[in-house]
Parts: C-alpha cells; sequence; structure tokens
C-alpha cells in the first residue's frame, strides 16, 4: 500500500481526541519536509567540497583518460577502474573544477532518493521509509565530508540501491528477465569501482530465484534468475577489460591489480583473523558513524513487520549488506570511506525502524510528533561519521553556508581552502602554493616530478608528470618495489623534469609499510638520490615541500 493512501495510524492522527491541531497540517507532510531538507542541506555542502588527496589521485589519472592516456599504463593508481572513469566524464562535461565530480555525486545522491523511495513502497507499503532512509544516508555521507566522499564506494552504492530497488519490483511476462539483467549491469558496472561490491548479484538472483521458484513451483525457473544476472554482470566488465586490451594496457593492469595490491592488502592482515576482521567491519559499519543508524535498526527488529513483504525485504538489504562487510574486512584498512556503500543499506534498514516509531509517536498529537523529532536530533548530534577533520560537522556547515549565502564561493571555491580544507600532513593551499610557484617557474609543456603523495599538484598546476608515477607508493612499498624504481628512473631519464618536488611529513604505515616519509624514503632509493643531487638545486620550500629546480648547464666556453 503506497503512502497515498491513508493508513490506520494516519487515521488516528487526523482524530480530535488524539489532541492534534488540524490547523498544523497533516504531520505526514512535516516529515516528507523534514527529509527534503536534510537531503538538500546534504547535497549543499557535498557541492561545496574540495579535493582530499585521494580526489587528487582519481583527478590526475581521469585528466590523462581525458588526452587519451591509459590508467596504470600512462597515469598510475591502484584503485579499480570505475573511479578514474566518473572522474573523466566529470572533466568531460563540466571541464577541469573540482565542483564538476560533486555534481555527478549530487546527482547520484538524489536520484538514490528515488530509488529508495521505491525500494519502501515495495518492502514496506510505505515510500516514506525510503524518504526517510534517503534523508538519513545523506546526512552520514554528508558527514563524511571532502575526505571520504566522491570515493569509489560513493558510485558503487549508488548503483547498488537502484539494483535492490529494480529486484524487488516484480512485474509479468519477459519484461522481468529484463530488468534483471539490468540489475546484473548494475552489480557489473559497482563492480568496476569496488570488485567486492559486485557480489551484491548473488544475493538479489537469490531473491529473485525464490520469487521466481514460487509463482512457476519450478525448480529450473529458479535458476534463470542466476543466469540472467550472471552473465549481465559480466558484460560491462568484459567491456573494460577489451578496452585494456585494445589499448595495450592489459599487462599494466594486470600487475596492479594483481601483484601490487595484494601486497598492498596484505599489511591489514598482520597479526588477525578472519572472524575478528569481519566482527571489526561489523561493528564500525553499524555503530561507528551514527547513533541514529543503530536506533533504527533496534526499532526495526523489535516492532513487528507492518507489511508483508517487510522482512523478506530486510534479508535481501541484509544480505548484500553481509556482502559489503566481507569486502570491506578483506581490506583490512576500515577506512571510513569503505563503509560510503554499506552506511546507505543499514540506513534504509534504520529507517522502517525509525517510520515505526514515527507512527506511534504521531498517536499522541503535536506532543507526540514534537518528541519524536526531539528525539531524533539528540541522535543525530550524538555521534558523528568522521571526526578527524578540524571543527564538527555543524561547525564545518555553518562556514560553509556563510560563505554560501555572503557569495564568497561564487566569485572563488579557493577562499575555504585555508579554512577547512586540510587534515594530518595534506593541506589543500600548500598544494596550490606549490603549482602555483611550478607555473611559475615553467611553461606550458615542461614536464614536473613531485616526490611524494600529492597528485593534485600536477592536476592544479596544469603540468604534466614526468613519469606515469603521479605518487611514490610504488616506490616506497616493501614489497615489489624494484620494478616500480626501475620503472621510475627510465621515465625521468626520458622526460628530465624540469622542476622536481620532494615532500616531508607524509608517514603512511598502513600504506607504504614503515614510518619513513617520501624525504626519508630517498635514503633508501640512492639511484634517485643521486639524480636530485646532480641535477638539481633547492630554490625554495612551500610548508612540507621543497622545490628543486634543474640546473643550467654551463658553457664550455665560460671562464675562458
Amino acid at each position: 500500500m503506497a503512502d497515498s493512501t491513508v493508513d490506520a495510524d494516519a487515521q488516528r492522527v487526523s482524530r480530535p481526541s488524539t489532541g492534534w491541531d488540524g490547523s498544523l497540517g497533516d504531520p505526514e507532510t512535516w516529515l516528507k519536509a523534514a527529509c527534503w531538507l536534510v537531503i538538500v542541506l546534504s547535497a549543499t555542502q557535498i557541492l561545496m567540497f574540495s579535493f582530499g588527496r585521494d580526489q587528487g589521485i582519481y583527478a590526475a589519472v581521469a585528466e590523462g583518460i581525458v588526452d587519451g592516456r591509459m590508467p596504470y599504463r600512462d597515469v598510475w593508481d591502484f584503485k579499480p577502474p570505475g573511479i578514474f572513469l566518473i572522474f573523466a566524464l566529470a572533466q568531460a562535461l563540466f571541464g577541469k573544477t573540482m565542483l564538476g565530480v560533486r555534481i555527478l555525486e549530487v546527482t547520484g545522491l538524489i536520484a538514490t532518493v528515488f530509488a529508495f523511495q521505491r525500494l519502501g513502497g515495495a518492502l514496506t507499503g510505505r515510500r516514506s521509509v525510503g524518504l526517510i532512509a534517503a534523508a538519513v544516508a545523506a546526512h552520514v555521507h554528508a558527514q563524511l565530508e571532502f575526505w571520504h566522499t566522491a570515493q569509489p564506494e560513493t558510485f558503487g552504492g549508488y548503483l547498488t540501491v537502484w539494483a535492490l530497488a529494480l529486484t524487488v519490483t516484480h512485474v509479468a511476462g519477459p519484461r522481468r528477465w529484463r530488468r534483471y539483467a539490468v540489475v546484473g549491469v548494475l552489480f557489473g558496472v559497482a563492480f568496476l569501482f569496488k570488485p567486492p561490491l559486485g557480489g551484491g548479484a548473488l544475493v538479489c538472483a537469490a531473491y529473485a530465484a525464490r520469487h521466481e521458484m514460487l509463482t512457476s513451483g519450478s525448480r529450473k525457473a529458479a535458476l534463470k534468475p542466476f543466469v540472467v544476472m550472471g552473465l549481465s554482470s559480466l558484460a560491462p566488465i568484459a567491456l573494460c577489460g577489451l578496452w585494456f586490451v585494445a589499448k595495450s594496457a592489459w599487462t599494466e593492469l594486470y600487475w596492479t591489480l594483481f601483484v601490487f595490491t595484494p601486497g598492498y592488502t596484505a599489511l591489514g592482515w598482520e597479526n588477525s583473523s578472519v572472524t575478528g576482521m569481519y566482527y571489526h567491519a561489523f561493528t564500525e559499519g553499524f555503530f561507528k558513524y551514527s547513533a541514529l543508524l543503530p536506533a533504527g535498526v533496534v526499532a526495526a527488529i523489535a516492532l513487528l513487520p507492518a507489511h508483508f513483504r517487510e522482512r523478506e525485504g530486510v534479508f535481501l538489504v541484509v544480505g548484500v549488506i553481509a556482502m559489503h562487510l566481507a569486502g570491506i574486512a578483506m581490506q583490512g584498512k576500515f577506512f571510513p570511506y569503505h563503509y560510503g556503500a554499506t552506511l546507505p543499506l543499514i540506513a534504509f534498514v534504520s529507517a522502517i525502524g525509525i517510520r515505526k516509531v514515527w507512527s506511534r509517536c504521531t498517536r499522541g498529537g503535536f506532543g507526540g510528533v514534537l518528541a519524536f523529532f526531539s528525539f531524533v536530533g539528540v541522535l543525530v548530534v550524538t555521534r558523528s561519521a568522521v571526526r578527524d577533520v578540524p571543527g564538527t560537522y555543524w561547525q564545518r556547515t555553518g562556514i560553509r553556508m556563510r560563505a554560501l549565502l555572503s557569495g564568497q564561493v561564487l566569485r572563488d571555491r579557493k577562499v575555504l581552502d585555508k579554512q577547512l580544507y586540510f587534515v594530518a600532513d595534506y593541506n589543500l593551499q600548500a598544494d596550490r602554493d606549490v603549482a602555483l610557484e611550478l607555473k611559475r617557474s615553467t611553461e606550458p609543456g615542461d614536464p614536473v616530478f613531485v616526490w611524494g603523495f600529492e597528485p593534485a599538484i600536477y592536476w592544479i598546476s596544469d603540468r604534466p608528470a614526468g613519469t606515469r608515477f603521479v605518487y611514490n607508493v610504488p616506490q616506497r612499498v616493501s614489497w615489489d618495489r624494484s620494478r616500480a624504481r626501475a620503472e621510475l628512473l627510465k621515465d625521468l631519464d626520458r622526460t628530465r623534469p624540469k622542476m622536481f618536488v620532494v615532500q616531508r611529513n607524509d608517514v603512511f604505515p598502513f600504506v607504504t609499510g614503515d614510518t619513513l616519509d617520501s624525504r626519508g624514503a630517498l635514503g633508501t632509493f640512492p639511484e634517485l638520490m643521486a639524480v636530485l643531487q646532480q641535477r638539481y638545486e633547492l630554490v625554495k620550500r612551500i610548508e612540507d615541500f621543497d622545490i628543486y629546480k634543474k640546473r643550467v648547464a654551463r658553457s664550455a666556453s665560460r671562464g675562458r
């Protein structure tokens, strides 16, 4: 039953005995307005996010794609190709701006609102469940801030929600097979963002198989969803693979994803067990990022189902969540953005419980509605999704909104960089300053080289990297670094960069396996140190960056 049909709870609200004043309007309208307010406010914050380090990496690779180069072979990172293609699409559509990918991110967020409503209507009879889920998911996502948004999990999560919505929308005849095929394609594309996200196809196929068996009574029919979804999910993966083969880039893709990446993943598994890692992923996903999520989940479990499909729907969504958590545990890093595709699904289960609490609160009239919003408000401010950035989410939201309302953001988005976009050793304004110095000291087309972990400098400076390795993790790791070092030296000998930048204080033991920063890592790479000492001279220091310029060759006749 859709929300347009007044249910028993809504009928009770309209009765004078509840104490509700009819002049205050329909409480359901209040609920929907509050949800849309949260969604719009969250989307506004996301549009004002600048780049973190990862976004700088994706943008640098994406720029190479737009220019006709290939990921891994010509511009290197070890993430799956999906995220590079999204950033490339953003740059192709909106030009070279940090706003472009945020527009795509918010577009996906708004589209997901309608997918959630479709999912909520099909499984609970109330589209408002989906709207609540979308509001909770949008709020938590915005709280992940600039660093943990616009990540592979972000866009893979959007695809997953739509795949779920299509899975539960039953249609008759051949149309349902086309729908299953679309579900498979969505999961196949999600796989290209993060492989574990593709595992949701198995859960959705099992759900569809159960439906086919119940309606037809044939076990043979139950196999068809697995076949259709399985084959269709392979289509985008195969097309992507053929693209790399056609561009003679398959060897580099294979080395990156099947040789280098397993070594990186193994760092997180030292002295750990499978059960321990999974339990850690579970507790973080359900309890770390929001107090509202676990409260809603408890309510969903404690209060009896109000719709005949609710229980099977919860099992479906929880099954996909279980797949995601397995993937997070497998990665062994537990970064907040790793939960980017999972938190929206937890938000949906939570929204079922929140909607049940709302139905009971509205029976108390205005006082009950006030109590509901007060309780939800307390839960919202009790726990923030990310606490590793300066200031609280609400303080940062205030800064952004004042900049927006004053017109500062519209005049120059960079005004917020100094106030908000830095964390740990990362400082976007410092990247901008280094990029400006490189632009001043070189001509367009002159290659430069940054020995560090800041690819955004290349992107901002509009200067080509002197190597495909836009950051130096492959040369710093303890496994298989000899190949990366040899290729780097070969690149630098060929391109002879005009500027050489060395970063300090970029220490990442969970990435490189040691406690050395880039400056310290030079001591373990004598060949590169020799290149720096023989060909370059220090000209400037900006924050954590030492900037070297290529020495000018002395004339043979000088001094005669």
